[in-house]
């Protein structure tokens, strides 16, 4: 940090200090050209959303033994989605958003593992886990097109 500056023009604030400014996200594009001026327009997070609700009612199926475990851990972890995309895109940065779309997606499949697991562990079965795992496969690739456009366009 010895060569920063304090030049406002230079610079934007954090907590920890001072950083370069970057290019901020105020628009960004989705793929079908429509300009986003807000979080919630984005398709990668509305979609997010839409897996809360069926996540949430899976895990009403786990034995009461795992209201701390897994149920607990794939319900943070689907709220995490949408909220990851919703915070990257609240710093209005490029590379913040990129960050927090990278997040959503580690969580989305996090939730894939653990609907795995929950299989495997014969808490769940194969249909009652496979619409969530076409959905959450439709989500990942969105976020990562999502991911690869804005890193094309920095």
């Amino acid at each position: 940090m010895e060569n920063m500056t304090n030049d406002p023009q230079k610079r934007d604030w954090n907590l920890e200090g001072y950083y370069e400014i970057g290019e901020t996200i105020s628009v960004v594009s989705e793929l079908d050209g429509r300009k986003v001026t807000n979080f919630k327009d984005l398709w990668v997070w509305k979609t997010g959303m839409e897996l809360v609700k069926p996540i949430y009612t899976v895990t009403r199926k786990l034995p009461k033994e795992e209201l701390y475990g897994l149920s607990s851990q794939l319900r943070r972890a689907v709220v995490s989605v949408p909220s990851n995309i919703a915070e990257g895109w609240g710093r209005n940065k490029k590379g913040y958003l990129l960050l927090g779309l990278s997040y959503s997606r580690g969580s989305l499949h996090e939730i894939e593992t653990q609907l795995l697991a929950c299989v495997e562990l014969e808490f769940l079965t194969q249909e009652d886990i496979q619409p969530l795992l076409d959905k959450i496969a439709g989500i990942s690739t969105g976020l990562l097109r999502f991911m690869n456009n804005l890193e094309a366009n920095r």
